[in-house]
């Protein structure tokens, strides 16, 4: 077995995706030294987190957390370009796992009945061939066993790309975006509403508000594998 790993690695070179350094037989994703490396947030205890402070239009919010702290400046920028844009979706489940991990010690998970990854438009959908959210959510799964629901909530407007915009910008080009599909699939329950990156918290603010509306008896918290500095 180890000398077919060899052989594998020989023929189908696996490099790191933060520095590009070749991966070595047990790495993943990331070599040792990006992985050991990673900016992760770190939630102060006592106080609202940063996460929570963006999202704190919901009344039903019962916590958030993000895993990075993205900088558009630093190399591990490179894990969302190889997760949204490059067709590497599994590095989410790789990461996500991770996180999970952490803060399923932590006591994050506790009460959670359902997995609501953000979905996206049909659009976008056919042009990358899966939606990162959903890998994003496997990998919380893995962990926790928690069941992910696809199609509950779904997208009704393809809003134009985020990046580049500001911050009131962001805001209205997420309004009115989602729609839940299945409320029944959503009553009394604790949802875990998870998303790539949240920058100002317009598009999960947006989810979140709709889901309040339509489903008056759920609790909701988030995830986001980063948070934008």
């Amino acid at each position: 077995m180890n000398i077919l790993k060899s052989l594998t690695e020989m023929l189908l070179p696996r490099y790191c995706k933060v520095c590009g350094r070749r991966l070595t037989i047990g790495e993943e994703h990331l070599c040792i030294t990006c992985l050991l490396s990673m900016p992760l947030f770190k939630n102060y205890k006592g106080g609202m987190n940063r996460p929570e402070e963006l999202l704190i239009s919901s009344h039903t919010l019962v916590r958030a957390e993000s895993m990075l702290v993205y900088d558009k400046e630093s190399n591990y920028r490179k894990i969302l370009y190889h997760l949204k844009y490059y067709g590497h979706p599994d590095v989410a489940t790789y990461l996500s796992a991770i996180a999970a991990s952490r803060l399923k010690n932590d006591g994050f998970f506790d009460g959670v009945d359902l997995i609501i990854p953000v979905p996206l438009s049909r659009k976008k959908f056919r042009k990358r061939g899966y939606n990162q959210c959903s890998y994003i959510a496997k990998g919380i799964n893995k962990i926790t066993g928690i069941e992910i629901v696809e199609n509950a909530v779904v997208r009704t407007v393809a809003n134009t790309q985020q990046a580049g915009k500001g911050k009131y910008q962001r805001w209205g080009n997420a309004d009115g975006i989602f729609m839940v599909a299945k409320p029944e699939m959503l009553e009394n329950r604790h949802l875990l509403v998870v998303d790539d990156v949240m920058t100002t918290g317009s598009t999960l603010s947006s989810i979140l508000e709709i889901i309040e509306k339509t489903v008056p008896s759920v609790k909701l918290s988030v995830f986001t594998l980063a948070l934008a500095q």
